[in-house]
């Protein structure tokens, strides 16, 4: 029978800076008058099997030779530490003084991981909707709405933290795709490519009330079809820096009564097929302690795009977009994080419903807004939030669990949310009453983190218009 029992990895990792804490005020006392710094002498990885070394010295923001102050080297081991353990390779991450030489100022780092689970082959079984909540409340648990398959995704298939990912899915969408993405090809370069085919028998036409309006044809045809691929150069100029710019083909066509009765404007000018390319730039500075769910620290992302190049005509559209995050520690279990982003076109054209969303999709959401989405040319949203660690600790499982997973790493927040959110939609603004207004949400959720890799979250939104409503959201790290 599997048992768990509480392994006190909190009072480990105090018992643990309580001795760092000593060993650096005996050593500043040994050495008072002299130097007030260590030289990192080299620095040794112990547990790795499968993931090469290189892999972590480009996530660590300090390396052999390195000058660093006594005052900070704890907070950096321990931010570093974070950020191992975020990147979803390992389920435990620790960095240990060695060899400290007190004569010459000189020390070995150790670092010390557990590797996770690489190769996850799965059913798929998931909703066709933009969330949990849509399916629940809009589409009343339709299992017509369910995608299923099979697909295997690889998160460090060579050692080089590259990632395989195949999918053959049928039900409410058809998709089949292949991607690889290779960051670490030759120095701070990497590739990435993908290539993806999908069609669907009903399709989201256009947005009525800030919902989308679904059409399915009587005779269960197919409605909408679209083919990508893409090819991807990666930038790793730093532990913090990551760059990528990517260029995709894409074409997408849809069934005439669509493009001729339901929404003209779908592809824009009747038309019922769409052939363009894009480039895209994407920056994203990362200087967050544990990023896959800050607790300290700043984020800055920069994307630009342009989406058609002059060599097929069917749409020319650019754009900005950026963010910025600040994660800021009150107290050791009270955090305040705040989140701006805003996109803007650069084009005063007449975009296309396929490319015209703003919030509500991805990521950019405002809390009780889940059943809504606020399509525009330009938004701005503002993401708020107090966290409190309820939760952060390891807990050893049966040894009868796969090595991978005897040990997990469990964190648990209350998260108390407050939104706001603006979307300029000149098209189609006035059937849709949320769009062009100022929109704030509100409420309480709780986040689980799990292994450093699932996430779980319970959210109870309310809006402006004091509608309520609790929501479910759910990811992997991977």
């Amino acid at each position: 029978m599997l048992w768990l029992t509480a392994y006190k990895g909190n009072v480990h990792g105090k018992i643990r800076s309580f001795l760092l804490f000593f060993l650096l005020i005996g050593f500043t006392v040994m050495v008072h008058g002299q130097d007030d710094f260590v030289i990192i002498d080299s620095i040794n990885i112990v547990g790795l099997k499968i993931t090469q070394r290189n892999v972590i010295l480009k996530e660590i923001d300090f390396t052999s030779g390195d000058t660093i102050g006594l005052k900070e080297l704890a907070k950096r081991m321990s931010s570093n530490e974070k950020r191992l353990q975020s990147i979803g390779l390992f389920t435990v991450a620790k960095i240990n003084v060695k060899n400290w030489n007190t004569d010459l100022s000189i020390c070995d780092l150790e670092i010390k991981v557990q590797e996770n689970w690489y190769i996850y082959p799965y059913i798929i079984f998931e909703l066709a909707d933009r969330n949990f909540n849509v399916w629940r409340k809009e589409q009343n648990y339709s299992f017509d709405r369910v995608n299923y398959g099979v697909a295997l995704n690889h998160i460090n298939l060579t050692g080089n933290k590259d990632k395989l990912k195949l999918k053959f899915q049928r039900g409410y969408t058809r998709k089949y795709e292949i991607a690889y993405d290779f960051p670490y090809l030759k120095k701070r370069w990497g590739l990435s490519a993908n290539v993806l085919y999908a069609e669907n028998r009903e399709i989201a036409y256009k947005t009525f009330n800030n919902k989308p309006q679904f059409y399915q044809s009587p005779d269960e045809k197919k409605l909408f079809f679209q083919h990508r691929a893409s090819i991807s150069l990666l930038n790793r100029t730093s532990a913090l820096l990551h760059q990528s710019l990517r260029f995709e083909f894409i074409s997408a066509k849809i069934d005439t009564i669509i493009s001729t009765q339901l929404n003209p404007s779908f592809f824009g000018n009747n038309t019922s097929s769409l052939q363009y390319f894009l480039v895209d730039y994407y920056l994203r500075f990362d200087n967050t302690v544990y990023p896959l769910y800050p607790m300290a620290g700043y984020r800055v992302e920069f994307n630009a795009r342009k989406e058609g190049l002059g060599l097929l005509s069917d749409t020319d559209n650019a754009w900005l977009s950026f963010s910025t995050e600040l994660h800021s520690p009150l107290l050791k279990w009270l955090i305040l994080s705040n989140r701006l982003k805003f996109k803007i076109n650069l084009q005063d054209n007449n975009l296309p419903y396929f490319l015209n969303n703003a919030i509500g999709y991805k990521s950019d959401n405002i809390t009780g807004y889940q059943l809504y989405v606020l399509d525009g040319r330009n938004f701005i949203l503002l993401n708020n939030a107090l966290r409190f660690r309820l939760i952060d600790k390891d807990i050893i499982i049966n040894k009868y669990m796969p090595k991978q997973f005897r040990e997990m790493n469990t964190k648990l927040f209350l998260r108390l949310s407050f939104d706001y959110g603006y979307a300029r939609d000149p098209l189609s603004g006035s059937e849709n009453p949320y769009s062009n207004r100022n929109e704030y949400g509100y409420g309480p959720g709780l986040d689980l983190i799990l292994y450093n890799n699932f996430t779980l979250s319970f959210e109870y939104g309310i809006t402006r218009f004091n509608e309520k409503g609790f929501f479910i959201e759910s990811g992997f790290n991977f």
